[in-house]
Protein backbone atom coordinates (compact mmCIF):
# COMPACT_ATOMS: atom_id res chain seq x y z
CA UNK A 1 0.00 0.00 0.00
CA UNK A 2 1.29 3.22 -1.28
CA UNK A 3 1.33 5.98 2.35
CA UNK A 4 -1.50 8.02 2.40
CA UNK A 5 0.99 10.88 2.88
CA UNK A 6 1.52 11.22 -0.97
CA UNK A 7 -2.23 11.39 -1.58
CA UNK A 8 -2.06 14.76 0.21
CA UNK A 9 0.79 16.05 -1.64
CA UNK A 10 -1.29 15.62 -4.40
CA UNK A 11 -4.04 17.18 -2.85
CA UNK A 12 -2.27 20.56 -1.51
CA UNK A 13 -0.07 20.38 -5.05
CA UNK A 14 -0.57 22.29 -7.96
CA UNK A 15 0.91 20.64 -11.01
CA UNK A 16 4.47 21.97 -12.25
CA UNK A 17 4.19 25.67 -11.16
CA UNK A 18 3.84 26.18 -8.00
CA UNK A 19 2.72 24.86 -4.24
CA UNK A 20 -1.36 25.68 -3.70
CA UNK A 21 -2.47 24.50 0.15
CA UNK A 22 -5.37 24.85 2.52
CA UNK A 23 -5.48 27.94 4.35
CA UNK A 24 -8.17 28.34 5.94
CA UNK A 25 -8.72 25.60 9.45
CA UNK A 26 -12.17 23.92 9.33
CA UNK A 27 -14.36 24.73 12.56
CA UNK A 28 -17.49 23.00 13.00
CA UNK A 29 -18.11 24.89 16.42
CA UNK A 30 -17.74 28.11 14.39
CA UNK A 31 -20.12 29.87 16.44
CA UNK A 32 -18.26 29.72 19.48
CA UNK A 33 -15.17 31.54 17.58
CA UNK A 34 -16.99 34.65 15.78
CA UNK A 35 -13.71 36.73 15.92
CA UNK A 36 -11.79 33.88 14.26
CA UNK A 37 -14.17 34.61 11.03
CA UNK A 38 -15.14 37.74 11.39
CA UNK A 39 -12.60 40.44 13.44
CA UNK A 40 -15.88 43.10 13.46
CA UNK A 41 -17.19 40.00 15.76
CA UNK A 42 -14.51 40.67 18.62
CA UNK A 43 -16.16 41.36 21.94
CA UNK A 44 -19.19 42.02 20.84
CA UNK A 45 -21.26 40.69 23.58
CA UNK A 46 -19.01 43.23 25.85
CA UNK A 47 -16.97 39.85 27.21
CA UNK A 48 -13.76 39.80 28.20
CA UNK A 49 -13.09 36.43 26.94
CA UNK A 50 -9.84 34.03 26.20
CA UNK A 51 -10.70 30.51 24.29
CA UNK A 52 -8.81 27.52 23.00
CA UNK A 53 -9.88 25.01 20.52
CA UNK A 54 -8.26 21.91 19.01
CA UNK A 55 -9.68 19.91 16.22
CA UNK A 56 -8.40 16.62 14.36
CA UNK A 57 -10.06 16.18 11.22
CA UNK A 58 -10.55 13.07 9.58
CA UNK A 59 -8.37 10.67 11.96
CA UNK A 60 -7.28 7.50 11.12
CA UNK A 61 -6.03 9.02 7.99
CA UNK A 62 -1.75 10.02 8.39
CA UNK A 63 -1.33 13.81 8.14
CA UNK A 64 -4.48 14.51 7.75
CA UNK A 65 -5.77 18.41 8.93
CA UNK A 66 -4.70 19.27 12.66
CA UNK A 67 -5.58 22.77 14.39
CA UNK A 68 -4.78 24.75 17.40
CA UNK A 69 -6.55 27.78 17.92
CA UNK A 70 -6.24 30.47 20.78
CA UNK A 71 -8.15 33.98 20.88
CA UNK A 72 -8.43 36.39 23.62
CA UNK A 73 -10.48 39.72 23.52
CA UNK A 74 -11.94 42.25 25.18
CA UNK A 75 -14.67 45.31 24.80
CA UNK A 76 -13.28 49.04 25.99
CA UNK A 77 -14.66 52.44 26.50
CA UNK A 78 -12.71 55.54 24.68
CA UNK A 79 -13.61 59.20 23.76
CA UNK A 80 -17.35 57.94 24.36
CA UNK A 81 -17.40 54.95 21.99
CA UNK A 82 -17.31 51.34 21.99
CA UNK A 83 -14.28 49.53 20.86
CA UNK A 84 -13.04 46.31 21.23
CA UNK A 85 -9.27 44.49 21.14
CA UNK A 86 -8.35 40.74 20.59
CA UNK A 87 -5.71 38.55 19.76
CA UNK A 88 -5.37 35.74 16.97
CA UNK A 89 -3.18 32.84 16.95
CA UNK A 90 -3.47 29.60 14.87
CA UNK A 91 -1.45 26.48 14.05
CA UNK A 92 -2.64 24.69 10.89
CA UNK A 93 -1.11 21.73 10.04
CA UNK A 94 -2.34 20.01 6.70
CA UNK A 95 -0.52 17.51 4.91
CA UNK A 96 3.01 18.28 4.61
CA UNK A 97 2.31 22.20 5.09
CA UNK A 98 2.12 23.99 8.45
CA UNK A 99 0.48 27.28 8.64
CA UNK A 100 0.91 29.77 11.44
CA UNK A 101 -1.16 32.99 12.06
CA UNK A 102 -0.46 36.23 14.25
CA UNK A 103 -2.58 38.75 13.92
CA UNK A 104 -4.41 41.99 16.47
CA UNK A 105 -7.60 42.36 15.94
CA UNK A 106 -9.73 45.79 16.35
CA UNK A 107 -13.94 46.65 16.36
CA UNK A 108 -15.48 50.03 16.30
CA UNK A 109 -18.87 49.61 17.47
CA UNK A 110 -21.34 51.87 17.21
CA UNK A 111 -25.47 51.27 18.60
CA UNK A 112 -28.06 50.83 15.87
CA UNK A 113 -31.19 50.61 16.58
CA UNK A 114 -32.19 48.31 19.58
CA UNK A 115 -28.21 46.21 19.01
CA UNK A 116 -25.27 47.39 17.69
CA UNK A 117 -22.75 47.09 14.48
CA UNK A 118 -19.43 46.90 13.99
CA UNK A 119 -16.72 47.23 11.70
CA UNK A 120 -13.46 45.21 12.31
CA UNK A 121 -9.60 44.87 10.98
CA UNK A 122 -7.48 42.40 11.23
CA UNK A 123 -3.63 42.47 10.31
CA UNK A 124 -1.02 40.26 11.26
CA UNK A 125 1.34 37.80 9.67
CA UNK A 126 1.04 34.10 8.16
CA UNK A 127 3.66 31.70 7.91
CA UNK A 128 4.00 28.63 5.67
CA UNK A 129 5.73 26.04 5.75
CA UNK A 130 6.50 22.93 3.44
CA UNK A 131 8.29 20.31 4.52
CA UNK A 132 10.05 18.30 2.02
CA UNK A 133 12.14 15.78 3.23
CA UNK A 134 8.79 13.89 3.51
CA UNK A 135 7.55 13.68 0.12
CA UNK A 136 7.83 10.54 -1.53
CA UNK A 137 6.95 9.59 -4.76
CA UNK A 138 6.13 6.14 -5.49
CA UNK A 139 8.29 4.61 -7.92
CA UNK A 140 5.97 3.70 -10.73
CA UNK A 141 5.84 3.95 -14.60
CA UNK A 142 2.61 6.78 -13.88
CA UNK A 143 5.13 9.23 -11.33
CA UNK A 144 7.69 11.22 -12.10
CA UNK A 145 11.05 10.42 -9.68
CA UNK A 146 11.17 14.33 -9.29
CA UNK A 147 9.75 17.72 -9.75
CA UNK A 148 10.94 21.02 -9.81
CA UNK A 149 7.80 21.74 -8.08
CA UNK A 150 8.03 20.09 -5.58
CA UNK A 151 10.78 21.25 -2.63
CA UNK A 152 12.73 17.89 -1.41
CA UNK A 153 13.86 19.81 1.43
CA UNK A 154 11.55 22.10 4.45
CA UNK A 155 11.46 25.68 3.23
CA UNK A 156 9.28 28.09 4.58
CA UNK A 157 8.00 31.92 3.54
CA UNK A 158 6.10 35.09 5.84
CA UNK A 159 4.18 37.49 4.88
CA UNK A 160 1.26 40.59 6.15
CA UNK A 161 -1.91 39.44 6.46
CA UNK A 162 -5.22 41.38 6.45
CA UNK A 163 -9.16 40.94 7.15
CA UNK A 164 -11.98 42.94 7.42
CA UNK A 165 -15.44 42.27 8.23
CA UNK A 166 -18.96 44.00 9.51
CA UNK A 167 -20.92 43.07 12.08
CA UNK A 168 -24.59 43.35 13.80
CA UNK A 169 -25.20 41.69 17.41
CA UNK A 170 -28.82 42.01 18.88
CA UNK A 171 -30.04 40.13 21.62
CA UNK A 172 -31.95 37.94 19.56
CA UNK A 173 -29.79 37.35 16.38
CA UNK A 174 -26.33 38.20 14.68
CA UNK A 175 -25.40 38.85 11.14
CA UNK A 176 -21.90 39.25 9.98
CA UNK A 177 -19.65 39.97 6.38
CA UNK A 178 -16.05 39.50 5.80
CA UNK A 179 -13.23 39.18 4.02
CA UNK A 180 -9.48 37.27 5.29
CA UNK A 181 -6.49 37.34 3.16
CA UNK A 182 -7.27 40.79 1.58
CA UNK A 183 -4.24 40.92 0.43
CA UNK A 184 -4.03 37.22 -1.50
CA UNK A 185 -0.54 37.07 -0.28
CA UNK A 186 1.90 35.22 -2.21
CA UNK A 187 4.85 33.37 -0.21
CA UNK A 188 7.92 32.28 -2.29
CA UNK A 189 9.05 29.04 -0.21
CA UNK A 190 12.13 28.94 -2.92
CA UNK A 191 13.22 29.89 -6.39
CA UNK A 192 10.60 27.82 -7.87
CA UNK A 193 7.90 27.05 -5.20
CA UNK A 194 5.69 28.95 -4.24
CA UNK A 195 2.39 29.32 -2.17
CA UNK A 196 -0.88 31.55 -2.90
CA UNK A 197 -3.29 32.23 -0.52
CA UNK A 198 -6.81 32.83 -2.12
CA UNK A 199 -9.00 35.69 -0.24
CA UNK A 200 -11.60 34.42 1.40
CA UNK A 201 -15.60 35.57 1.93
CA UNK A 202 -17.77 35.05 4.90
CA UNK A 203 -20.95 35.01 5.54
CA UNK A 204 -22.66 34.42 9.23
CA UNK A 205 -25.95 34.47 10.88
CA UNK A 206 -27.50 33.14 14.00
CA UNK A 207 -30.42 33.64 16.39
CA UNK A 208 -31.68 33.11 19.91
CA UNK A 209 -34.99 31.60 19.77
CA UNK A 210 -37.09 31.80 22.97
CA UNK A 211 -39.61 28.48 23.61
CA UNK A 212 -42.91 28.58 25.72
CA UNK A 213 -40.89 26.84 28.43
CA UNK A 214 -38.22 29.23 29.17
CA UNK A 215 -35.72 26.91 30.27
CA UNK A 216 -35.16 26.15 26.69
CA UNK A 217 -34.04 27.97 23.82
CA UNK A 218 -33.43 27.56 19.94
CA UNK A 219 -30.40 28.60 18.77
CA UNK A 220 -30.02 28.26 14.59
CA UNK A 221 -27.19 29.27 12.49
CA UNK A 222 -25.71 28.72 9.57
CA UNK A 223 -21.86 29.82 8.17
CA UNK A 224 -21.16 30.33 4.16
CA UNK A 225 -17.80 30.94 2.81
CA UNK A 226 -16.53 30.94 -0.56
CA UNK A 227 -12.82 31.73 -2.13
CA UNK A 228 -15.10 32.28 -5.63
CA UNK A 229 -13.92 29.28 -6.69
CA UNK A 230 -15.18 27.22 -4.67
CA UNK A 231 -17.69 27.74 -1.59
CA UNK A 232 -19.17 25.71 1.64
CA UNK A 233 -22.25 25.92 3.65
CA UNK A 234 -22.41 25.07 7.23
CA UNK A 235 -25.94 25.01 9.02
CA UNK A 236 -26.76 24.32 12.36
CA UNK A 237 -29.27 24.11 15.15
CA UNK A 238 -28.62 23.64 18.84
CA UNK A 239 -30.76 23.33 21.35
CA UNK A 240 -29.61 25.23 25.11
CA UNK A 241 -31.24 24.07 28.71
CA UNK A 242 -31.43 26.58 31.76
CA UNK A 243 -28.26 28.79 29.67
CA UNK A 244 -26.11 25.86 30.91
CA UNK A 245 -25.94 22.23 28.72
CA UNK A 246 -26.64 22.70 24.72
CA UNK A 247 -26.63 19.66 22.45
CA UNK A 248 -27.52 20.05 18.83
CA UNK A 249 -26.35 18.83 15.20
CA UNK A 250 -24.90 20.88 11.92
CA UNK A 251 -24.64 19.61 8.86
CA UNK A 252 -21.74 20.16 6.19
CA UNK A 253 -23.35 20.74 2.65
CA UNK A 254 -21.63 17.26 1.05
CA UNK A 255 -19.24 16.65 3.38
CA UNK A 256 -20.56 16.04 7.08
CA UNK A 257 -22.77 15.84 9.58
CA UNK A 258 -21.77 17.05 13.00
CA UNK A 259 -22.86 16.28 16.46
CA UNK A 260 -22.77 19.03 19.32
CA UNK A 261 -22.56 19.02 23.09
CA UNK A 262 -21.60 21.21 26.09
CA UNK A 263 -21.64 23.32 29.26
CA UNK A 264 -21.26 26.52 30.54
CA UNK A 265 -21.27 27.72 34.49
CA UNK A 266 -19.71 31.00 35.88
CA UNK A 267 -18.22 32.12 32.90
CA UNK A 268 -16.28 28.73 32.05
CA UNK A 269 -17.58 27.08 28.80
CA UNK A 270 -16.43 23.98 27.12
CA UNK A 271 -17.81 22.22 23.94
CA UNK A 272 -16.89 19.24 21.88
CA UNK A 273 -18.11 17.99 18.49
CA UNK A 274 -18.10 14.94 16.21
CA UNK A 275 -18.06 14.83 12.57
CA UNK A 276 -19.06 12.14 10.50
CA UNK A 277 -18.19 12.40 7.10
CA UNK A 278 -20.76 12.14 4.52
CA UNK A 279 -17.94 12.26 1.66
CA UNK A 280 -16.05 9.56 -0.19
CA UNK A 281 -12.96 10.36 2.29
CA UNK A 282 -15.38 8.22 5.23
CA UNK A 283 -13.86 5.18 3.31
CA UNK A 284 -10.57 6.10 5.05
CA UNK A 285 -11.64 8.12 7.92
CA UNK A 286 -12.89 7.68 11.51
CA UNK A 287 -14.60 11.27 11.44
CA UNK A 288 -13.43 14.32 13.19
CA UNK A 289 -13.23 15.36 16.56
CA UNK A 290 -13.14 18.76 18.09
CA UNK A 291 -12.92 20.61 21.38
CA UNK A 292 -12.86 23.77 22.80
CA UNK A 293 -12.85 25.81 26.12
CA UNK A 294 -13.50 29.31 26.80
CA UNK A 295 -13.45 32.06 29.80
CA UNK A 296 -15.86 34.75 29.84
CA UNK A 297 -16.49 37.79 32.03
CA UNK A 298 -19.51 40.22 31.00
CA UNK A 299 -17.65 43.65 31.57
CA UNK A 300 -20.46 46.76 31.76
CA UNK A 301 -18.76 49.30 29.44
CA UNK A 302 -21.36 51.55 28.70
CA UNK A 303 -21.87 55.50 29.59
CA UNK A 304 -21.78 56.05 33.76
CA UNK A 305 -24.96 56.88 35.27
CA UNK A 306 -25.10 59.55 37.63
CA UNK A 307 -26.98 58.50 41.21
CA UNK A 308 -29.63 60.20 41.33
CA UNK A 309 -31.84 60.78 44.11
CA UNK A 310 -35.72 61.95 44.56
CA UNK A 311 -36.31 65.08 47.21
CA UNK A 312 -37.23 63.66 50.40
CA UNK A 313 -40.66 66.16 49.86
CA UNK A 314 -42.10 63.54 47.17
CA UNK A 315 -40.42 60.37 48.93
Amino acid sequence: MRRIAFAFILLFLSCGVGIVAQNEAQLSQYWAFPGYINPAAVAAADKLSVAALNRMQWTGIPNAPKTFLITAETPFRFLKQNHAVGLLVVSDKAGLFSTNTFALQYAFQKRLGSGRLSLGLRLGAIDQVFDGTKVDIPATPDHAPSDEAIPRTSVSAMAMDAAFGAYYHHKSFYAGISATHLTSPELELDEKSYAHIETVYYLTAGGNIELSNPLYELQPSVLFKSDLRAYQADFTLRMVYNKMFWGGVSYRWGDAVVILAGAEFKGVRVGYSYDISTSAIAAASNGSHEVFASYNIKLNIGPKTKNKHKSIRIL
